[in-house]
């Protein structure tokens, strides 16, 4: 399988693919288009996020990060964000451990 066949870059909203959801494991590949928005949200497990394309600005109440390309960042819990892309075609994976 190939995680870009499941998924579409669009500028206005993101393109959410399942990668592997069980009773342990949340796994997700969200694409963005440059400009496109992941809505406020918040997370109550632990996530992992890694940029697998492009660029993405990661935005909390108190800063804003800019992950590129192979970065990775430890999403805090509880704390609402939100995701813009930034390039033509941005691609992130998320991971959670289901506690």
């Amino acid at each position: 399988m190939n995680i870009l066949k499941y998924t579409d870059f669009l500028p206005d909203r993101s393109s959410v693919f399942q990668i592997k959801i069980t009773d342990r494991i949340q796994q997700i590949a969200i694409a963005l288009g440059k400009g496109a928005v992941l809505e406020k949200h918040k997370t109550s497990i632990p996530a992992t996020l890694i940029v697998l394309k492009g660029s993405i600005r990661f935005v909390l109440p108190d800063r804003e990060l800019t992950l590129n390309s192979l970065d990775f960042f430890e999403i805090p819990l509880e704390e609402v964000h939100h995701v813009e892309g930034l390039d033509a075609e941005n691609l992130f994976l998320i991971t959670k451990k289901v506690i």
